[in-house]
């Protein structure tokens, strides 16, 4: 006869657990992302080509419309001028400022998410 092991296993807390991970993961990358957003939005201010200095005072850092993050845009009455620095256009060339400054953030904003994530497994006894 065969070797044979048979467990009865109540995997109610471990599912129960695993439905509330993506609110806790939301929970603790929230203040992350704004910790990422908020260098973003310095960096880009202080990257980009100044002439009177308003289109970089016009950067700014907004929550999400779903409220689980946040995003860096040009507000007001500089967004046209945002655009022509970030792009270029025909007769001039491109200055990037805003996506510069996400790629510089790429990587801490990463090493930030993965210990959120950590954290929110761990907050719900997933870990080790």
């Amino acid at each position: 006869m065969p070797n044979q092991i048979a467990l009865d296993v109540d995997d109610t807390a471990l599912l129960a657990a695993l439905d509330t991970m993506p609110d806790a993961c939301v929970a603790h990358l929230k203040p992350e992302s704004k910790i990422t957003a908020d260098n973003i939005a310095a960096d880009a201010a202080q990257r980009i080509q100044r002439q009177t200095g308003q289109t970089g005072d016009q950067i700014v850092v907004e929550e999400t419309h779903n409220g689980d993050g946040y995003v860096v845009l040009v507000r007001g009455d500089r967004q046209h001028i945002a655009r022509f620095l970030e792009w270029g256009t025909v007769h001039q060339r491109a200055y990037p400022f805003l996506f510069a400054s996400a790629r510089l953030e790429e990587g801490p904003n990463l090493q930030r998410a993965r210990l959120a994530i950590q954290d929110a497994i761990d907050e719900k006894g997933l870990g080790d």
